[in-house]
């Protein structure tokens, strides 16, 4: 079954002060290294961005946002509605050390559900997240309220949060880097002191 990796790099990087995506670690970019490690789970990738200049150079498909300003929830919406898969999986631009084993896990939830989001540590990440396609019709509905809060469309759909209790019982190893983001200058130093820090076997970041 193909599966299409949305990533999302419509975001403004204000905090950063630079685009977040772009910034590299090691001899590639942040984005790049997202799109390595979602190649491994995925049959396709996508961008969704509003910069599209920005990421020619991935020579991979780009969609900007229908409903412009409205945050998260309508990058989604994008993605989904461009998807030509069933099974999607959602990730962040500012997430280096994403898991694809992880990734694998929450596009095998939506068999039963509508999507399917981690929740580690009492922390919700609908940005490292596996969706249905269909579930953008629902998001058309709740941008057109100007109901933005993510937390409030999972309510709407058969959502499965994943908590670590899920990932314990599948045997999933996870590890807090897996969900780390960046959005201060000082999360990409310790971004770059992670990836230094990591075994070669188990991420390369060359």
């Amino acid at each position: 079954m193909r599966t299409t990796g949305i990533i999302m790099a419509g975001g403004k990087s204000s905090r950063m002060g630079k685009n977040k995506a772009l910034l590299k670690i090691g001899e590639k970019t942040v984005i790049e290294h997202i799109a390595a490690e979602l190649e491994k789970t995925v049959t396709d990738l996508m961008i969704v961005t509003n910069t599209i200049e920005d990421y020619h150079f991935l020579n991979l498909p780009m969609v900007e946002d229908e409903w412009k300003g409205m945050g998260p929830l309508a990058g989604i919406h994008a993605g989904l509605k461009a998807s030509k898969t069933d099974k999607n999986l959602v990730v962040a631009c500012d997430m280096p050390f994403v898991s694809s084993k992880l990734g694998e896990i929450l596009l095998g939830f939506l068999d039963d559900f509508d999507a399917a989001v981690p929740n580690i540590s009492e922390q919700l990440h609908p940005l490292f997240a596996a969706y249905r396609k269909n579930v953008h019709q629902e998001i058309s509905h709740s941008l057109q309220k100007q109901e933005l809060r993510i937390r409030q469309f999972f309510q709407k759909i058969n959502t499965k949060i994943v908590l670590e209790e899920d990932l314990q019982m599948l045997h999933f190893p996870y590890q807090d880097h897996h969900f780390f983001n960046m959005n201060h200058p000082e999360e990409f130093e310790e971004a770059l002191k992670l990836a230094n820090g990591y075994p070669k076997e188990s991420r390369d970041l060359s």
